[in-house]
């Protein structure tokens, strides 16, 4: 299966120049390699042009968010397309062959997700909602999320689902085309074993769109897939946990105004509402059965210092 490489920049030319380095390693042919401009105002275009690797470039004439993987992963002409963000790095042939493998083997595979490690302190981090971390880290199993950052698509699958939404900008896209992704009768899996680091802008807590995000687009997402009970369940618990994050970083207007803005765009979401299949909601309940208890998410989440769920 021939793979391709998609990487989402904006205004990081010199982390994105570190990962293009990175990939000149690569031993294994890569199909080819996709550069998506968010827009960048830094040098971004020159120094992509002018990168041995050659990648193709494509510029935005605006920033779109995390919608703008949307152009690599249409623009990729591949079996397997890995999403990479522009500061993540360590994609190497070992990870390559051990993506092919999985695809390959598991014909009705979607997606992978790869276990991401902090680039400076080698802490986990996007990791899945429904494990215990200290288990499950390092091996696979099937999930009903994708993380975003470092992500292997089938290509066949994402057209299928219809690729990212365009109207989240930041936050719960990934869950977002997982399950329609799963809709459509592929699985996702996590794989521990392919593993990358990801380096993290040492903004912490002061990264206010967080807040902002997450708590707006609980609700969009839930009006866009869930069916009611599940919906309110899923809304509850997250806007919760999000404003305990918020009055703990002292970010509680952007908290508000996200529950404003989610309330005030459920009906525009709901236009594009597609209740998930039974067959669907049953994956994710079987996917569910050792989900960790609130204890274990207080005690691992209330003192972390990124508010991301």
């Amino acid at each position: 299966m021939k793979v391709a490489i998609t990487i989402l920049t904006f205004n990081r030319a010199s982390v994105l120049l570190e990962l293009l380095d990175s990939l000149t390693a690569l031993n294994r042919t890569v199909w080819e390699i996709i550069v998506v401009d968010n827009f960048s105002e830094d040098g971004t275009e020159e120094m992509v042009r002018s990168h041995g690797v050659r990648p193709t470039y494509v510029r935005l004439d605006r920033n779109i968010g995390a919608a703008a993987r949307n152009h690599g992963l249409k623009t990729a002409m591949a079996d397997i397309v890995v999403t990479l963000d522009d500061d993540i790095i360590g994609l190497d042939d070992e990870a390559i062959e051990k993506l092919t493998g999985l695809f390959e083997g598991n014909p009705r595979l979607g997606a992978v997700n790869f276990q991401i490690r902090d680039y400076f302190t080698g802490e986990r981090c996007n990791w899945v909602h429904h494990k215990i971390e200290e288990i499950y880290a390092d091996k696979e199993f099937p999930t009903y999320e994708i993380t975003e950052g470092a992500v292997a698509f089938r290509k066949t699958a994402i057209e299928a689902a219809g690729y990212y939404a365009d109207d989240f900008f930041l936050s719960h896209e990934g869950p977002d085309l997982a399950y329609r992704i799963m809709d459509q009768g592929y699985e996702i899996y996590y794989c521990g074993k392919v593993s990358v680091r990801h380096r993290h802008e040492n903004t912490g807590r002061k990264a206010w769109y967080n807040y902002y995000y997450d708590t707006r687009n609980l609700f969009w997402l839930a009006a866009r897939n869930l069916p009611v009970a599940y919906a309110l369940r899923y809304v509850s618990r997250g806007a919760v946990a999000m404003l305990i994050y918020s009055l703990r970083d002292r970010f509680f207007i952007y908290w508000l105004r996200g529950v404003r803005d989610g309330l005030a765009g459920i009906s525009r979401a709901a236009k594009q509402r597609r209740v998930l299949r039974l067959e669907t909601m049953r994956a994710m309940a079987k996917i569910d059965e050792d989900r960790p208890d609130i204890i274990y998410y207080l005690k691992k989440r209330l003192f972390r210092k990124s508010a991301r769920l």
